[in-house]
C-alpha cells in the first residue's frame, strides 16, 4: 500500500521556526539498527537536535525515533511525526503507520541532551511499506502570536471602516486599513506610509498585479495571524508577502503548500513558471511531488497544458536523472 504523510500542520499560536522531512529506506534501518538522520538546526541557531532512529526486532518489529544532542537557547516546542509506507501522495492511499508527539525543548545552557522514544511505530512482519518519512515541525513558544486580543477588535474595527485612516486600493477596490496596523506589520508598508511619500501624504497605497480577494486576505492575516479561508491563494499571498516583507506569512504560505496534493503542486509550479517566488527548497519538494505522481498526472488537462508551456522544463523533471533516488536518506527543509 502506498502512503501518504499527513499533511503538515501550524500551531496557530506558534511561530514556525523550521520545517523538516526526512526518508529513509526500511532496509537501511533494519540492516544499521541505529541510524543517524541529517542534523536539525535552526536558521538562528536557537535550536539545534539529532534525530536518530532505532530499530528492534521483536514481533512485531518497531521503529523509534529519539531527539539527541539537543540544545536550546530558548524553549520551544517539536512536532515529530513518523509515516511507515511507500511515500506518495494520492487523495484515495493511506499509511500503513502513522504516529506523532509533541515535545518541549527546555534550554539547559550547561548541557546537551537526549529525548528517547519520542515517536515509536509498530508493524508486523508482513507489512508492506518501503520506507520511512519523518516530519519535524520547530516551533517558538517563547513569544506566541496571540489569537485573541486587540488584533481581532483591530480587524473587527477595519472591517467596519472604524478609525481607518489609509486606503489600499486594488482593481478599483479601496480597502480601508489602519496606518499604524499596516506599518508594524510590513517595512515596506511602514516607509510608504510614514515617509516622505505620496503614499503617506494621500493615504492611500495602490497594489498593482494582485487580486482585491487576496489583498483583502493579506489584510487579514496583517491584523490576526489567520487567514479563515485560503481559497487556493497561497501563491499570490507567497508573492505579496514577499513584496512587502511578511515573512510570517511565507512560512504560512509555504508550508500549506509543502504537502499539498500533486494536482495541486502542478498547478503551483505552473502559475510561478520560472520566476524566483517559490523557494528552492518548496520548488524542488513541488517538482518531486509531480514526477512521483506523474502516470496520475499525465491524462490531465493541467498536465497536457503545462507540458505545452514549459517543454524543457518537463524534459529535465522527467529526465533521466530525475526519479527518485535510491540513497538512503533524503532531506526536505523548508
Amino acid at each position: 500500500m502506498a502512503a501518504v504523510a499527513a499533511p503538515a500542520q501550524h500551531q496557530p499560536s506558534m511561530p514556525l521556526l523550521l520545517l523538516v522531512e526526512q526518508t529513509v529506506l526500511r532496509e537501511i534501518v533494519e540492516r544499521r539498527v541505529l541510524l543517524d538522520l541529517a542534523p536539525v538546526k535552526t536558521e538562528d541557531g536557537r535550536v539545534s537536535f539529532l534525530p536518530t532512529l532505532n530499530y528492534t526486532s521483536t514481533v512485531p518489529g518497531q521503529l523509534s525515533m529519539s531527539l539527541q544532542d539537543c540544545e536550546c537557547t530558548e524553549p520551544c516546542m517539536v512536532l515529530c511525526r513518523m509515516v511507515a509506507g511507500h511515500y506518495r501522495r494520492t487523495q484515495d492511499q493511506r499509511p500503513d503507520a502513522v504516529e506523532e508527539a509533541r515535545v518541549i525543548l527546555h534550554s539547559d545552557p550547561k548541557k546537551r541532551y537526549t529525548l528517547k522514544s519520542v515517536v515509536t511505530v509498530r508493524y508486523g512482519a508482513s507489512s508492506p511499506f518501503k520506507q520511512v518519512t519523518i516530519l519535524l515541525q520547530v516551533y517558538d513558544i517563547v513569544c506566541p502570536r496571540p489569537s485573541t486580543g486587540a488584533g481581532l477588535h483591530l480587524n473587527r474595527a477595519r472591517m467596519e471602516g472604524t478609525l481607518c485612516d489609509v486606503k489600499l486600493v486594488v482593481e478599483g477596490v479601496e480597502l480601508p486599513a489602519h496606518r499604524n496596523v499596516l506599518a508594524l506589520r510590513s517595512p515596506v508598508l511602514s516607509n510608504m506610509l510614514t515617509g516622505d511619500f505620496k503614499e503617506a501624504r494621500d493615504g492611500r497605497v495602490e497594489l498593482l498585479d494582485f487580486s482585491s480577494g487576496a489583498v483583502a486576505k493579506f489584510l487579514e492575516f496583517l491584523y490576526t495571524d489567520q487567514i479563515g479561508d485560503w481559497a487556493n491563494s497561497e501563491l499570490e499571498l507567497l508573492q505579496l508577502s514577499d513584496k512587502y516583507m511578511v515573512p510570517e506569512l511565507r512560512s504560512e504560505c509555504a508550508l500549506r503548500l509543502w504537502s499539498c496534493d500533486p494536482l495541486r503542486a502542478l498547478e503551483v509550479l505552473h502559475a510561478a513558471g520560472l520566476c524566483d517566488i517559490v523557494s528552492g527548497p518548496l520548488r524542488r519538494r513541488l517538482t518531486a511531488t509531480v514526477v512521483e505522481n506523474h502516470k496520475i498526472l499525465a491524462d490531465t488537462e493541467q498536465w497536457a497544458v503545462f507540458s505545452a508551456t514549459y517543454p524543457v522544463l518537463v524534459d529535465t523533471m522527467l529526465g533521466p536523472g530525475s526519479q527518485p533516488s535510491d540513497a538512503p536518506v533524503s532531506v526536505w527543509s523548508l
